[in-house]
């Protein structure tokens, strides 16, 4: 009888479980307007933190498409800087290639590069097996090769190292950061989160004395007088000027400060975000279920406007546009 009673208890809460449905944004009222759409030439293949590569091999940068730079087969854009481009493929290598397209550096490492930046003749990278690099362009010597703990899953927006003067700002894939001289010499790491799985950085800023990063959990302000902390569930990141605007898995917006001081808040339930931009002093918001959340500054002032289909993981945000599948629309 007591096993007779266990396995209700079982098929019960199956039952239960099967029968839970998926909730979706649904908004009450919807603005009369429309955001006209644009075609690109292909569709979206890969996305990276820095930009689009199409099914043509053509790569969408933060400054628009870019129909000049075709990629091999089977590599990824992963950032640019004066005239050269970085992409990398599954098998670990790493290329950079000029403006007209000719390759200048490729050199096979031990994992598929995920993150990589370029300045002044130095590659910075981060590897699937996280591991961080820095690299030589001119003579292709590894200067530096660093191996941060061992990761089992990753968000699939890694952050890209940042150059300071002198410098190298490193996000890694365990939730760490790393300040590194050019020399090579690792001077600090610094944890921003420790939770075991999806805790790669998936933003790394400096903005005048303060760094920014965030994980999936977490985000930290650090200034010379003091760090700071917000901790929850986030979707997306975006900063403008002095103010950041964190986007949480749970559909809340929230608007902080550099010390993350709680400025403004809002709740659009249901809501999963997939991109936003500051455009005229207005807040877009992107909404995977097919819509445009437009708010002022302080998050108020809403108006949503309905896309007509919903939109692919595959996206990319920079400045008035938004990209997807194998179309993208402006924000005026």
């Amino acid at each position: 009888m007591k096993n007779f009673a266990l396995v209700s208890i079982i098929l019960a809460l199956f039952l239960s479980g099967c029968n839970t449905k998926r909730q979706y944004f649904e908004p009450e009222i919807t603005s009369k307007d429309s955001i006209k759409k644009h075609s690109l030439d292909s569709k979206i293949s890969d996305v990276s933190i820095a930009g689009v590569t199409l099914k043509n091999s053509n790569i969408i940068t933060k400054n628009g498409q870019n129909s000049k730079i075709k990629l091999k087969e089977g590599f990824k854009f992963l950032g640019e800087d004066d005239g050269l481009f970085i992409s990398a493929n599954l098998d670990g290598v790493l290329e950079v290639s000029d403006d007209s397209g000719n390759i200048v550096f490729s050199k096979q490492y031990g994992s598929a590069i995920v993150a990589a930046s370029i300045k002044s003749g130095l590659i910075a990278a981060v590897s699937a097996l996280n591991h961080i690099y820095l690299i030589d362009l001119n003579s292709a010597q590894t200067l530096m090769e660093y191996k941060s703990s061992e990761v089992f899953a990753i968000d699939s927006r890694v952050a890209a190292p940042v150059f300071l003067n002198s410098i190298i700002i490193y996000p890694s894939l365990d939730g760490r950061i790393y300040v590194v001289q050019k020399s090579g010499q690792i001077l600090k790491d610094i944890v921003i989160s420790s939770e075991t799985f999806f805790n790669n950085v998936t933003y790394l800023d400096v903005i005048d004395d303060n760094m920014i990063a965030a994980t999936a959990k977490k985000v930290i302000v650090i200034n010379p007088q003091k760090i700071s902390y917000f901790d929850g569930e986030i979707k997306n990141f975006i900063r403008h000027g002095n103010e950041i605007f964190i986007f949480k898995k749970d559909g809340g917006v929230v608007k902080t400060d550099l010390e993350l001081n709680e400025l403004a808040k809002n709740y659009f339930k249901f809501a999963i975000f997939s991109g936003a931009s500051v455009v005229n002093n207005k807040l877009y918001i992107v909404e995977k279920t097919g819509y445009i959340i437009q708010t002022d500054l302080n998050l108020a002032n809403t108006k949503i406007i309905e896309l007509s289909d919903e939109i692919d993981d595959k996206s990319f945000i920079s400045g008035d546009k938004f990209y997807y599948d194998n179309e993208f629309v402006k924000f005026e």
